[in-house]
């Protein structure tokens, strides 16, 4: 029997924001960002080449930050950076079909 794979997604509202979160986010953001311009500049698609090239340097960036923020951010960057490139390549595709 074939396994299948479930994702669950949770929607709440803070009534407060803890304190701290706000420089969490931003931090998360910034090296997400960095890690889509180094996918973009190295043309890494690959979620293990991303990490095992950036992964020692952002740590020592944000030692505060606990492992799997790092590796998350490095997912959730080749993915970003995997849909642009398909997107991308559907429109160059759709364009030259036009042309």
């Amino acid at each position: 029997m074939p396994s299948e794979t479930i994702k669950l997604t949770a929607k709440f509202e803070l009534k407060e924001i803890p304190e701290g979160l706000d420089d969490l986010f931003s931090t998360y953001r910034e090296i997400v960002n960095y890690l889509i311009t180094y996918a973009y500049k190295s043309n890494i698609t690959s979620f293990k080449r991303l990490k095992k090239e950036t992964y020692k340097e952002l740590r020592e960036k944000y030692p505060q930050l606990p492992s799997h923020y790092i590796y998350t951010a490095c997912q959730m960057a080749t993915s970003i950076y995997k849909s642009y490139t398909n997107v991308a390549k559907k429109a160059h595709g759709f364009n030259h079909e036009m042309n």
